[in-house]
């Protein structure tokens, strides 16, 4: 994040512009010693010292609250010290002072999409491109908060309304490749993942879906090739070496593959796709008795992992459980979207068993 040096001039331009209100004086509208602690506060910035900015920045905002360009940089600040939810609050106070600060709006979405907060982002964004008339800027922040809310279908309609307008930015792959994977159309996720990692090869999530989505699509070499880039980057993505225990489960390499998956359950015990894939990791080396604490440790993590129940189901169909083999089958195939024929005619069977 930039901070520029303010002349003067601008700064009292730009405190007048921002003021909510009459002034208490009843004068120009700038109090004096609220100024000069703000232009301190700049100067400070300038110079890196943050904690005597936000100091600065404290007392003149004690002095006249109701600037929103003071909470404004109070919030700028806060960011730089990497207090996020602080300088949200700051954010959040400054537009309450002044609901047409377009840059505190921006700042503001950012931060809810880096603290997870999709939803916010998307409210914020979606006031800013229906208010502004030149909204092109926010045109593809908000395309990636809809494709972060897993939302690929209204992703890709920002995408194509940025770039309908001239907009250009190789954000565009990113944000279409994550859409399509969502999507689970990998090919094309694939397509537009690789534009993007030969523009920017040092951004982990693309590498990371890149490899996955080569994984899902039966690229194997591609795929493990883009997960080894990513971690490179990150090297605590429990997911990376779960999509690398496939890769060498796929080569019949087994020992390798057992290696990542303890990997990645080092990283996240309670993730329900790791337990999955442990499990049926067990299963193939007939251990039934690791494989079902694995699945009711993955039903604990999520209790909609439906493989998970067909899984059980299979396994309590094999030790002769019947009935409960029964009410497991049911329960997948009552939540899943797609045919299961092997999991149908178990279950028919199972039927005929219970009557």
């Amino acid at each position: 994040m930039k901070l520029f040096k303010f002349s003067s001039l601008f700064l009292v331009a730009l405190l007048i512009s921002c003021a909510s209100g009459p002034s208490k004086t009843g004068q120009s509208g700038i109090d004096t010693p609220a100024f000069l602690y703000y232009q301190h506060a700049l100067t400070s910035l300038e110079q890196g010292n943050y904690q005597r900015a936000l100091a600065q920045m404290d007392t003149a905002i004690s002095l006249r609250k109701e600037f929103a360009q003071f909470h404004y940089v109070r919030g700028q600040i806060l960011e730089l010290l990497g207090r996020r939810s602080d300088a949200i609050k700051a954010y959040e106070v400054s537009l309450n002072y002044k609901s047409h600060f377009p840059e505190a709006w921006r700042n503001l979405a950012t931060l809810y999409l880096q603290s997870a907060q999709y939803e916010k982002a998307v409210q914020v964004l979606k006031e800013l491109t229906e208010d502004l008339p030149d909204s092109l800027r926010f045109e593809l922040l908000l395309a990636e908060a809809y494709v972060r809310n897993e939302q690929p279908l209204l992703a890709l309609d920002f995408v194509r309304s940025y770039e309908k307008q001239g907009g250009k930015s190789p954000e565009t792959f990113l944000i279409r490749g994550l859409a399509y994977f969502q999507q689970e159309d990998f090919p094309r996720a694939m397509n537009q993942l690789d534009n993007f990692v030969q523009k920017k090869p040092q951004n982990f999530e693309a590498q990371k879906y890149l490899g996955i989505a080569c994984i899902k699509s039966g690229a194997l070499e591609k795929g493990i090739s883009h997960l080894n880039d990513a971690l490179k980057i990150n090297p605590d993505d429990p997911i990376i070496y779960l999509y690398r225990a496939r890769y060498f489960l796929q080569r019949q390499k087994y020992a390798t593959a057992a290696d990542q998956l303890n990997a990645a359950l080092n990283l996240d015990a309670n993730n329900s796709e790791i337990l999955l894939e442990i499990s049926k990791f067990a299963l193939m080396k007939k251990d039934t008795v690791r494989a079902q604490t694995a699945l009711e440790m993955a039903l604990n993590a999520d209790d909609e992992c439906w493989e998970c129940y067909k899984l059980l189901g299979i396994i309590a169909d094999d030790q002769g459980h019947h009935f409960e083999a029964l009410l497991y089958l049911q329960k997948y195939l009552s939540n899943i979207y797609t045919k299961d024929p092997d999991a149908e005619e178990r279950l028919n069977r199972l039927r005929q068993i219970n009557q």
